[in-house]
C-alpha cells in the first residue's frame, strides 16, 4: 500500500530596501530555494492503520480544541484552524502514534541551481521545443509532482504493490506518467488529503518535513531527511532528480494527462448554485477577518482553483462530501459540466446545493446508475457514522 502527495518548499531571505521617494526603510523576501517536495508512504498493515488514524485525529482534534468539522485534517487546514505554530506539534504528535504503520517513507526533490542551470528545455512533441527559466519550470511542477514522485518510486525494482493512492494532479504529458502506468494502475483521488487517510498522512509528512528542517536549522539534503526521523523508527529513502532527468519528467507535449481512467470511484461531485454568492464560513477566531477579505473575491475575476480555495473549501457541506468519500472509498471534488461531465460513471454520488444542481444531477441519474443527494442529506449521513 502507497500513497503519494508533494507540497512546496522554499526558503526565502529577507533583507533591507529603502523606498527611494520618503528614504524609509522596509523589510522585503525574495525566495533563494525552491523545489516541488514529493513524499510517498508504504504502509504496513493498511487496514489497521485507518482505524488507528480515525481515532487518533478525532482525540487530538479534542485535545488541541478544533473544532471538529472535518473528518481529516490536511496541513493546509491545521494552518488556518490552529495557526503554523499550533498544526506542528499536532502533525507530529500523529504521525508518532502511527509511526508502527509506516514501512517507509520516500523522497522526491529537484535540485537545480538556477546560476547554473538558468533555463531548461520543454516540448517537442506535437508542440515546439522551448527554453524556460528554471525557476518557472520548477514552480509548473508543483501541481504535477505527486505523479513524478510515484514514478521515482518505482525507477528502481520494488515487489509486489497491491495499491497505489495518488493525490488529485493537473499536468501536461511527461514520459514519467507513461513509464509509472507501464508498472503500475494508480488510482487518483482528487482532494486526497482531504478523504484519503493514506494520503494526508502523505501530506502531513511532507509539511512536518519542512518544519523540521526549518526548526532545527538544517538544509534538504538526504543525511538530514533521514536525521529528522531516526526516533520514529521507520526508514527513509532519498532520490533527487536533477537537471539529467529533465527529458523524463519535464513535460515534452503541451496536452494535459487524461487522468480520467485512474480517478478513484465511487467519486463524490458537489454541485452547487451560484457558487460565487455562498460566503465560507470562518474555521476559526484568528483568521476570521481574512476569510471574510477573501469571500468577497468575485469567482469572475479569478480561477476556478482559487474559487475552490476561497470558497468551497471553508463551506461545511464541503466537510461532509469529504467525509463522505472517505467512507465510500473514492475521491471528491466540485464539479463542472463543462469539464467533469465525462468523469460520472456508476456508483457515483453528486451532491447538489440548490434546485438548478438538483436539476443538473437528477438529469445525470436518467443516464447512469449514480447516487444523488442533498447536502442536508450527507451530512446527516457522516454525523450518523461520527455518531
Amino acid at each position: 500500500m502507497l500513497a503519494f502527495d508533494a507540497k512546496d518548499f522554499i526558503r526565502r531571505k529577507i533583507y533591507q530596501e529603502e523606498d527611494p521617494e520618503t528614504h524609509e526603510i522596509y523589510l522585503s523576501q525574495a525566495a533563494v530555494f525552491y523545489t516541488p517536495l514529493g513524499v510517498g508512504i508504504k504502509f504496513k498493515n493498511k487496514e489497521s492503520f485507518k482505524k488507528v488514524c480515525i481515532k487518533r485525529i478525532g482525540k487530538l482534534a479534542k485535545d488541541f480544541n478544533l473544532s471538529q468539522k472535518r473528518f481529516l485534517y490536511d496541513s493546509n487546514s491545521l494552518k488556518e484552524e490552529l495557526s503554523h505554530r499550533r498544526a506542528i506539534p499536532f502533525c507530529d504528535q500523529l504521525v508518532y502514534k502511527l509511526r508502527r504503520y509506516i514501512e517507509l517513507v520516500h523522497y522526491t526533490y529537484v535540485v537545480m541551481p538556477p546560476d547554473k542551470f538558468p533555463t531548461v528545455t520543454v516540448g517537442g512533441f506535437k508542440s515546439p521545443r522551448r527554453k524556460i527559466k528554471s525557476a518557472e519550470f520548477l514552480r509548473n511542477l508543483q501541481p504535477m509532482f505527486s505523479h513524478i514522485c510515484a514514478w521515482n518510486y518505482f525507477g528502481i525494482k520494488r515487489g509486489k504493490t497491491a495499491a497505489v493512492h495518488l493525490d488529485g494532479f493537473n499536468s501536461k504529458q511527461t514520459h514519467a506518467w507513461n513509464d509509472l502506468i507501464s508498472k503500475v494502475k494508480p488510482k487518483i483521488f482528487p482532494h486526497g488529503d482531504e478523504c484519503n487517510p493514506y494520503i494526508m498522512l502523505a501530506d502531513l509528512v511532507a509539511y512536518l518535513t519542512d518544519a523540521k528542517l526549518y526548526t532545527q536549522k538544517l538544509g534538504l539534503e538526504p543525511s538530514n531527511l533521514q536525521k529528522i526521523w531516526e526516533s520514529y523508527g521507520f526508514q527513509t529513502e532519498i532520490h533527487y532528480l536533477d537537471i539529467n532527468h529533465v527529458p523524463s519528467y519535464g513535460w515534452h507535449s503541451e496536452e494535459p494527462i487524461d487522468i480520467n481512467p485512474y480517478l478513484a470511484h465511487p467519486m463524490v461531485f458537489l454541485l452547487v448554485d451560484e457558487l460565487e454568492k455562498i460566503q465560507p464560513i470562518s474555521s476559526s477566531s484568528s483568521v476570521g477577518s481574512e476569510n471574510e477579505q477573501e469571500s468577497k473575491v468575485q469567482s469572475s475575476s479569478v480561477p476556478e482553483e482559487q474559487r475552490f480555495k476561497k470558497l468551497v473549501r471553508r463551506m461545511e457541506p464541503w466537510y461532509a462530501v469529504t467525509a463522505y468519500a472517505y467512507y465510500k472509498g473514492g475521491g471528491a471534488q466540485l464539479f463542472n459540466y463543462g469539464m467533469d461531465r465525462t468523469k460520472v460513471q456508476d456508483g457515483d454520488t453528486m451532491v447538489y446545493i440548490g434546485n438548478k444542481s438538483k436539476e443538473l444531477a437528477e438529469s445525470f441519474s436518467h443516464m447512469l446508475d449514480i447516487e444523488v443527494l442533498s447536502a442536508k442529506e450527507i451530512r446527516k449521513f457522516v454525523n450518523r457514522k461520527k455518531g
